[in-house]
């Protein structure tokens, strides 16, 4: 009797931890994709659209996302940057969306999945303290990088303070040479990012006439990543932009540390990295869910990228418009979206 009682309540028991096991592990499949494994080559750059890369990787979370990332130290040369991850020296690299569009148009075959910033003051037109507006740069010396996002931005400008950029004079600039070039009196005025715009400023010799805070969306930056791996690797992506959304929250909920982070890794005081992310703006999932949605303004990447498109042809770089759906890839972004 004894037997028949035991062995009912030994079988429950077993069926029961089975059961949680099988619950546990399917709680653990839900946590994120199953990744590749493979080495993935990604970006360091004192940036605040990749601050959250220094973060995650300080925290660990990329590792706990089951991504085995090699960390490159991208400073302080952004298109050289660019250039070594479209010639795949890396997997990925955030750019400007221009310039995104640019080399696709050179016949690279790259992708946006994330937005991770705006320009909101980190580019700047600096002039000498004579000039007191955009208008009366007609007829002067302007330095600046040509057919790169800088060149376009300048455009935008002076198209709608009714010039044109034949109206100036135009010296092909790297921005990393802004203070020199500016210093030296090759030039009248200059337009690059920071820090070099503040590095101009504190020269008491130039003053500021414009910077992209007065068109908020116009300087878009994103993650990037070639077709072909978003293709064979879709696992490892989507893991990516999942460690972007757990590490964009963490920024939000605790700054005091994020930042901290980033001062301690580039020898900064935390509220000095802070003022960096004033001036290019951190965005988040929701940031993203809007920019990745069609529209025809600059809160939409769709909508920037017509005009960078409209520019290009202008400059007759192209002659083809362009379907923005072809290179802004929101299926990754979706996926949070519909889980949180």
């Amino acid at each position: 009797m004894l037997k028949k009682i035991i062995v009912p309540i030994i079988i429950s028991a077993i069926a029961i931890a089975a059961g949680i096991m099988l619950w546990q592990h399917g709680e653990k499949k839900e946590e994120g994709p199953k990744t590749t494994g493979l080495p993935m080559k990604i970006p360091r750059n004192y940036w605040p659209g990749e601050y959250w890369i220094e973060i995650a990787d300080k925290k660990g979370w990329f590792e706990e996302a089951g991504l085995k990332v090699e960390i490159i130290d991208t400073n302080p040369d952004y298109f050289a940057s660019v250039k070594d991850m479209v010639a795949g020296k890396i997997d990925t690299n955030t750019f400007s969306l221009f310039d995104l569009i640019n080399f696709n148009l050179k016949g690279a075959d790259l992708v946006m999945v994330i937005n991770t910033d705006n320009s909101f003051g980190s580019e700047a037109i600096v002039a000498k303290q004579e000039i007191s507006s955009i208008r009366e740069l007609k007829g002067k010396t302007i330095g600046v990088s040509k057919a790169t996002y800088l060149e376009y931005i300048l455009s935008i400008l002076l198209d709608r303070k009714g010039l044109a950029l034949h109206d100036l004079n135009i010296v092909d600039m790297l921005s990393e040479k802004a203070l020199e070039t500016f210093v030296s009196g090759v030039v009248d005025a200059v337009i690059t990012w920071e820090p070099h715009v503040t590095r101009l400023m504190e020269t008491g010799q130039g003053r500021k006439l414009f910077d992209t805070s007065q068109i908020p969306g116009i300087s878009p930056n994103g993650v990037v990543f070639h077709r072909s791996f978003v293709e064979k690797r879709p696992e490892d992506v989507q893991a990516y932009v999942n460690v972007w959304y757990k590490t964009t929250e963490f920024i939000k909920e605790d700054p005091g540390e994020a930042f901290g982070i980033i001062a301690e890794i580039y020898n900064k005081t935390r509220g000095e990295a802070l003022a960096f992310a004033q001036t290019d703006r951190i965005l988040d999932l929701r940031d993203n869910v809007t920019a990745f949605s069609y529209g025809t303004g600059f809160e939409s990447l769709h909508g920037t990228a017509r005009r960078i498109n409209n520019f290009m042809i202008k400059k007759e770089v192209t002659k083809e418009q362009l379907d923005s759906f072809a290179f802004l890839d929101a299926k990754f972004i979706r996926v949070i979206r519909r889980t949180k």
